[in-house]
C-alpha cells in the first residue's frame, strides 16, 4: 500500500511514514471495539443523512502546529501514521492514516463548535487549536482537501461546564469561532429533549485515535438514565480523541457528545510484539454519551443561541433543551460563562471518572477522559 505525502512546506517531496515533519495531504494507503468493529469511512457509509452530516458539521479539534497552508491553497498535516505512534501490527485497520485530532466537536449554530469541556484547559487552552472541517476520506484512500472555508480560530469560550471531580457530568464546552462557518458548513438538528430507550440505536461521528473521520452506527443505548436525563451508556467503539465526537439517534439528530469510556484503547500481543484494537463483548457497554437536552438548556439559559432553539417546540414540536436531574447527594457541577477570551479558561483535564459514584450493573472501569 502506498502513501503520498508532502514535508511542509513543499508538495511532491517524499518523507518516510511516522515523520512527524510530514504532511498528509490527498492519497493515502490503507482501536476500544464492542464486538465487530463498526467503524466506517465517511464515503464509504449507507447512511445519505450521517455522510452529509461528516461532511458539513462535524469539526476536528487539530493543534494549530500540526495544519498548516501549502502552496496550492489546501492544507496538509503534520503528524504521525497511527501505526507509528500505536505500534500497531500491520494488519490493523487504518494504520497508514494520520492522527491529527485532539478531541472531536460539532457545529451547532453558524459560529459555535459543541465539544467536550476536558478538551480545553488551562494546559491547552482553545486558541492551541485549529477547528477543522473535511477531516475525512472522500473515496478509497484519499483524503478530502482541506481549505481555507474548512479551518477556523477560537474566538472565545462562550460557555464551559465542568462537574466536581466524583461526577461525570456536566462536562462540555462551546467554542465560539473566529467567524461564521463559509461554504457547505451547516449546524446539526437536535434532538427533542425526549428520554432515550435501552436498546435504542446510537451513531457517532468523530476522531478517534485522531484519526480522520469514522461513522459507528453498530451501538445501542445500554443504560438510558431516564430517572436523570444526564448522561447514557452505549457500547461504541470509542477511542482517544473521540471525546467531543457526536452522536446521533435513528433520525440522524444530535443525541450527545462522547465523553469517555473503557481503556486502554489498544493492547500488545506478546507472541506478535505489536499492538491491537482492544475489544469487549458488546454486552459490557462502558462508554458515557453526554445527553444533548442540559447542554441546550445551559445554552437558553445564557442567551448564547436563537430563540428559535430555545422554543417550547423548537424540536420536532417538543423542547430540544432541560435541565437534568443531580444526582443523589451531588451538587452537580458549575456553569460559568466567559467574554474573556481563550486564556481565561479553568477547566483542568481529569485523567479518570468517578467510577465509584455511578450506580451502573457493571464491573467498576478505569475511563479515557484524556484528549491524543
Amino acid at each position: 500500500m502506498r502513501l503520498r505525502t508532502c514535508l511542509f512546506p513543499c508538495l511532491g517531496l517524499l518523507a518516510a511514514c511516522g515523520s512527524p515533519d510530514e504532511s498528509f495531504i490527498g492519497e493515502l494507503t490503507a482501536p476500544v471495539v464492542y464486538g465487530d468493529d463498526d467503524r466506517r469511512e465517511v464515503f464509504d457509509h449507507p447512511s445519505d443523512d450521517l455522510r452529509r452530516v461528516a461532511q458539513e458539521s462535524i469539526v476536528a479539534l487539530i493543534r494549530a502546529s500540526s495544519i498548516a497552508p501549502l502552496p496550492s491553497g489546501d492544507y496538509g498535516l503534520r503528524t504521525f501514521t497511527l501505526k507509528d505512534s500505536q505500534g500497531l501490527c500491520d494488519d490493523e485497520p487504518f494504520g497508514n492514516q494520520p492522527v491529527a485530532a485532539s478531541c472531536s466537536g460539532v457545529l451547532i449554530a453558524d459560529d459555535l463548535v459543541l465539544t467536550a469541556g476536558h478538551c480545553i484547559s488551562q494546559q491547552l487552552p482553545c486558541e492551541e487549536f485549529k477547528y477543522v472541517f473535511n477531516y475525512h476520506l472522500d473515496a478509497p484512500n484519499q483524503l478530502a482537501f482541506i481549505r481555507d472555508e474548512d479551518v477556523y480560530s477560537c474566538a472565545r469560550v462562550a460557555l464551559e461546564s465542568d462537574s466536581p471531580a466524583n461526577d461525570l457530568t456536566p462536562d462540555f464546552a462551546i467554542i465560539e469561532l473566529d467567524r461564521p462557518v463559509e461554504g457547505d458548513h451547516t449546524p446539526v438538528t437536535i434532538r427533542p429533549a425526549t428520554a432515550f430507550q435501552e436498546g435504542e440505536p446510537i451513531s457517532m461521528i468523530g476522531f478517534g485515535s485522531g484519526l480522520p473521520a469514522k461513522i459507528d452506527s453498530g451501538a445501542a443505548v445500554a443504560d438510558p438514565r431516564v430517572d436523570r436525563g444526564d448522561f447514557f451508556v452505549v457500547n461504541l467503539d470509542a477511542f482517544q480523541g473521540h471525546s467531543g465526537s457526536a452522536t446521533f439517534d435513528a433520525e440522524s439528530r444530535l443525541a450527545g457528545i462522547l465523553l469517555g469510556g473503557r481503556v486502554p484503547d489498544y493492547v500488545t500481543e506478546p507472541s506478535e510484539g505489536c499492538a491491537r484494537a482492544n475489544v469487549f463483548d458488546d454486552s459490557l457497554a462502558g462508554e458515557i454519551v453526554h445527553n444533548i437536552a442540559p447542554i441546550v438548556a445551559a445554552l437558553c439559559d445564557e442567551e448564547l443561541v436563537s430563540d428559535e432553539m430555545c422554543a417550547p417546540d423548537a424540536c420536532d414540536g417538543s423542547p430540544c433543551g432541560v435541565p437534568s436531574v443531580p444526582s443523589p447527594g451531588g451538587v452537580g457541577g458549575t456553569v460559568s460563562s466567559d467574554t474573556s477570551g481563550c486564556s481565561a479558561v479553568t477547566n483542568v483535564p481529569r485523567s479518570t471518572f468517578g467510577w465509584a459514584m455511578l450506580l451502573l450493573a457493571f464491573a467498576v472501569l478505569r475511563v479515557r477522559r484524556t484528549s491524543v
